[in-house]
């Protein structure tokens, strides 16, 4: 065994055991594998050899730690977060139809086909944590209205946004702009923003409370399959920027990084030093696609000032 950190421990591991892998090195997968610049036939037999079923992953003791051992604090977040998984894997599933619809090349449409294979498996896992879980004898359309109706404004925001972005390449299909725009809200802004951050904060809380392993193991499977994800988001939108691209990708970062940031830090509540770490991520993220230094830069001086001055209207309130 790897003792040491490794993005082979991450690649290589079974489903319950990625739940005992430390909170850094999952983490840091995502960034080791997009600095590597893979294709979608690499992503793909990636997607492969990674598989996992949901019934390899065993919730019978998180059922009773989850009950008994969790504080009330903690199992009313981690509720919440739940419920921000259900609706937002389920829309995943949803808005990714348009992606496919609109894929340039023949390897892009195998691996995005993968990718929708990858949100079906995680929206019927968070039906399954809902129902087993929370105890939560509802329908898949009852546990999705419950999530909708705990959603933040921001939220609701950002979903009309999908809806006009997303209807643009089901009714243009074949332009290239329009897809890449799609892409940038799917891969960047909601897969490397908003999935991301939630995901490493329900790992970390439980890693450090050291509870509920098939519930970690679950969001640490969640997070080796986005890592697959945002490493082709970040090759599809390196290769738009590269054609002349950039002021699409630009506008759409511009309209909803921020209502993501405002998501992310909700979600967070820790704080912030988990804010400055989720910004930095996103950083990196640019990096990988090839945003400019100029844009990024303006970009985050922006969500910081924004982010200050909320705190400080909160704190006058």
């Amino acid at each position: 065994m790897i003792n040491r950190w490794s993005t082979l421990r991450v690649d290589d591991a079974d489903v319950m055991d990625l739940g005992v892998i430390d909170t850094p090195s999952l983490g840091r997968h995502a960034d080791a594998l997009a600095s590597r610049r893979p294709g979608p036939r690499e992503l793909f037999q990636r997607w492969d050899a990674q598989q996992w079923k949901i019934a390899d992953i065993d919730l019978e003791k998180d059922i009773q730690e989850f009950r008994t051992r969790v504080p009330a604090r903690l199992r009313e977040e981690l509720e919440r977060l739940i419920y921000t998984f259900i609706i937002g894997e389920y829309t995943g599933t949803d808005l990714l139809s348009p992606v496919l619809l609109g894929c340039p090349e023949e390897w892009d449409l195998l691996f995005v086909t993968t990718q929708a294979s990858d949100e079906a498996k995680h929206t019927e896992l968070m039906f399954r944590i809902g129902r087993e879980l929370l105890g939560v004898d509802e329908t898949p359309e009852a546990m999705l209205r419950t999530a909708w109706e705990m959603t933040e404004p921001a939220h609701r925001e950002l979903s009309l946004i999908e809806g006009e972005i997303m209807g643009d390449v089901v009714n243009n299909p074949s332009d290239y702009e329009a897809w890449l725009r799609g892409v940038t809200l799917f891969h960047m802004v909601n897969e490397g923003v908003l999935a991301v951050s939630g995901q490493r904060l329900i790992v970390n809380l439980l890693g450090r409370a050291r509870i509920l392993p098939g519930l970690r193991s679950s969001f640490a499977a969640l997070t080796r399959d986005e890592s697959r994800h945002i490493s082709y988001g970040c090759h599809a939108l390196r290769l738009g920027l590269q054609e002349g691209h950039r002021e699409a990708v630009e506008d759409v970062l511009e309209r909803t990084l921020p209502l993501a940031m405002e998501l992310a830090d909700f979600s967070a509540r820790t704080g912030d030093a988990l804010w400055q770490l989720q910004i930095q991520g996103a950083r990196r993220v640019f990096a990988h696609v090839g945003m400019s230094e100029t844009f990024t830069d303006h970009v985050f001086t922006s969500l910081l000032t924004q982010n200050k001055s909320d705190k400080e209207t909160a704190h006058v309130r």
